[in-house]
């Protein structure tokens, strides 16, 4: 069970005083919107802009600011630590500390005396800087990956837009073959996908529930054995590379990374006005489903199996040279340990 956290003493009367200040800053800010007077427009704190660029990437996908300190709150005022905690309340809790974490000018904003209207200011810009990086995320993938995508053999036919999405997603052969769910077959006629899935059809619903080709390496699943593959396409290690170290380092792909092709479904959804839901696609459920897969292994195997998947992605991203950067000898069980113990005895 996740324990509060320490920002400042909770219990002391300034940190209840805080956290009634920001309930009331949002409760103004909703009358204000009712009342057609946000303060959407008036500036301050231009620090909170670029400093909520991290928020979308490395925080939460979906959540609002005011809604991960709001949770801060709701704990901070409870009498007994101990007490139960839905499954999404512990989940926006673990957000509000990653939120500490990657964006430090927050615990400094929960600890300050700053008025109603200073608070609702602060989360807008937090909130602006994380949308807004989303969107240029979105808008530099839209070109990139059509780019990749025509520069992938065999070469798609016709040739995918950069500018005009129409003749993209499950319009087009090459990315419908990606964005296809693992659980239907694209390329195999009698199955009716491509006609099933353009159409809308109740059999051929796609959904979060459904891992997309384009996770897998070579888009190749296997329900015997499910996570042979799973996120190992090299077409996500680009697109990461893309967004968190360079443009120009995503088109470094070694001859053991090569793939016929591969997309990033949830930034290729996002190449235009974004949308939780599109159509039947939850991103917030997708993103759940992934998080969770990472970050709860439901045994010792699966544990292991994750650390050795982040082995994999830490040498596809910083290289093979830097492994002890991510992954740290156990100097204990080696030759100079062993050297150093047995002269002391």
């Amino acid at each position: 069970m996740s324990q509060s956290p320490s920002p400042s003493d909770n219990n002391s009367p300034n940190a209840t005083h805080n956290a009634l200040k920001r309930r009331i800053a949002a409760l103004e800010e909703q009358n204000a919107e009712l009342q057609g007077e946000s303060h959407r427009n008036k500036s301050h704190g231009d620090i909170y802009v670029p400093a909520g660029r991290a928020i979308r990437r490395l925080v939460s996908l979906t959540d609002r600011v005011e809604d991960l300190i709001g949770e801060y709150d709701r704990r901070s005022a409870l009498c007994d630590e101990d007490d139960q905690h839905t499954e999404e309340e512990e989940r926006t809790y673990q957000s509000f500390q990653q939120l500490l974490r990657w964006v430090p000018c927050v615990r400094s904003l929960i600890n300050s005396q700053s008025d109603g209207y200073q608070l609702n200011v602060a989360y807008q810009k937090l909130n602006k800087g994380a949308d807004s990086a989303r969107g240029d995320d979105a808008s530099s993938l839209k070109k990139t990956v059509a780019s990749w995508l025509n520069e992938s053999r065999p070469t798609p036919n016709p040739p995918i837009s950069s500018v005009d999405k129409s003749g993209r997603g499950f319009y087009h052969d090459a990315t419908g073959e990606l964005l296809c769910p693992v659980d239907f077959h694209w390329a195999n006629p009698s199955h009716r996908t491509k006609e099933g899935i353009r159409n809308y059809e109740p059999d051929f619903q796609v959904t979060a529930h459904s891992w997309p080709a384009f996770l897998y390496s070579n888009g190749k699943y296997d329900p015997d054995d499910p996570t042979k593959g799973l996120f190992k396409s090299a077409w996500l290690v680009r697109t990461f590379k893309h967004i968190f170290t360079s443009p120009s380092s995503a088109g470094e792909i070694r001859p053991d990374e090569e793939e016929p092709l591969g997309y990033q479904e949830s930034l290729h959804k996002r190449c235009g006005a974004w949308r939780i839901v599109d159509d039947e696609f939850d991103h917030r459920q997708f993103y759940i489903y992934i998080i969770d897969y990472f970050e709860h292994p439901p045994t010792s195997a699966a544990k292991a199996s994750i650390d050795t998947l982040l082995v994999w992605w830490n040498r596809k991203v910083f290289g093979a040279r830097n492994v002890s950067t991510y992954l740290p000898q156990n100097v204990a069980q080696y030759s100079v340990a062993n050297t150093s113990a047995r002269r002391c005895q």
